[in-house]
This record gives structure tokens, sequence and C-alpha cells, in this order.
């Protein structure tokens, strides 16, 4: 499988997108468009529906209705350019490379190619010296990059995470956003969730901001945090509680 280019699944795009369950519309009237490189940041309040946009957006689940398409394809979790770091990642009670083999082989990428790819995933992640270690004798910080490494062997064109470094350390936070930004140098498109203004404000290049499960604004995180344009987001970044 060969790393596919970010214009070959870009753009992103949500149109009137209603997510229900139990009788409750949880994501409701929802319209979206991503077509831009670097960070893109969603943000909102605790129960907003940041985590369940994300898993809209990878397939995990489908809309109850509206359409979601990444460059005309709708979402499903055998596309392999694509990758999704959940909040608290699990792995098998093995080595970090016999977990990051695993991701290879459902994939069906050939057997040839293990070696070199896992090699390159745990360089790119600082994991090079940890590949034989059990996942049972990490750190949280350690856990997270070896997700990250997981996701990065597949050569994803874009990479969703859903709030990666929120049980971590300053020093692993940092240490993930470094690893994160030379990913995104590197043109991979990333989608993030975060309840961490000051990572927000480090990160991102757009905002995309909800508020129960509605679509509030998007707009340039340098314009965002000067003078965001709802009165939603006003209150959210001066701490409000909604």
């Amino acid at each position: 499988m060969s790393m596919q280019s970010q214009h070959q699944s870009l753009p992103l795009s949500m149109k009137q997108v209603c997510y229900s369950t139990r009788g409750a519309a949880l994501i409701h009237d929802f319209n979206l468009e991503i077509n831009t490189p670097g960070i893109s940041m969603i943000l909102g309040h605790n129960g907003s529906g940041k985590s369940l946009l994300l898993k809209l957006l990878h397939g995990v689940i489908g809309p109850s209705s509206g359409h979601i398409y990444w460059n005309n394809q709708t979402p499903s979790i055998h596309q392999y350019w694509r990758t999704f770091l959940l909040q608290r990642p699990t792995f098998f009670n093995q080595s970090i490379e016999s977990n990051i083999e695993f991701v290879l082989r459902i994939a069906g990428i050939d057997k040839s190619e293990y070696k070199q790819r896992c090699t390159q995933a745990l360089e790119a992640c600082g994991l090079s010296h940890l590949s034989q270690r059990n996942t049972t004798s990490l750190s949280g910080g350690e856990l997270q990059k070896a997700s990250l490494a997981r996701a990065w062997v597949l050569k994803p064109s874009v990479i969703l995470l859903d709030e990666p470094t929120v049980a971590l350390d300053p020093p692993s936070v940092i240490s993930f956003e470094n690893i994160i930004q030379q990913f995104e140098k590197s043109g991979t498109k990333i989608i993030m969730t975060t309840h961490d203004l000051a990572q927000a404000k480090r990160l991102a290049k757009e905002i995309v901001f909800i508020d129960k499960g509605e679509m509030i604004e998007q707009s340039e995180a340098s314009s965002f945090f000067v003078e965001p344009a709802s009165i939603q987001a006003q209150s959210f970044i001066s701490g409000e509680l909604s």
C-alpha cells in the first residue's frame, strides 16, 4: 500500500449530518468542510460531541441522516489511508513491535515490508529503544507514542486524534506534540480534539468550534482566539460554563 497524497483524501465534507441514539439527537444539522493543510482542532465543552464527531468521520458509526465524504468517499474503518487514535488506546499483552505488526497484518501489508515500516514508525515516535518492551510496562506517555507509531506505520494521509494528551504530564505532552507537528510538516492532515486551549493555540491552524452537537464556528486559529465570531465561543474562551 502506497501513501496517498493529501489531495486524494480531502476535501472532507459533512452535509446536514445528524446522529441520534435512543431518541436523543447528539449531532444535528452539521455542515462542515475541511480542505486545508495543517492541524484542524475541534474545540467545545465536555459533552459537546467532539469524540462522536471523530467516530463519524472515521466510520466507526454512521450518521442517522446526511452525508459524510472524504473526497467523495464515504468513511469506512477499512480505509487504511486514515487512522484514528483513541483517547485511551488498548494493546495486546505483547511487545510494541508485535502490536505494530498486527496492524500491518490486518491492513494487508506485505510481510516483507514489516521490518522497515516498524523501524521507521518507532524511530519517528522516539521508541526505537523500547521496541521489544511489553506494552503493559509502559508509562502513559510511552503508550500514547506507541499508539501514534501504530497509526503512523500505515503511512496515513489523515490522522484523527481524540484528546490524545489528556492524561499526560507536561513533558510528555510537549514530546507528543513535537511528533505530530513533524507528521503535519511531512504533509499529513491532522484533525484533533482537545480540551486544552493552550494546546490549541500552540498547534492549530484552523479551529472548528462545536456546542451541544451543533457546528457553531470555523475559522483560522489566529483570528478565533483574538475575536471569536459566536457568543458561545466567546464564553468558552473566557472559561464560562455552558
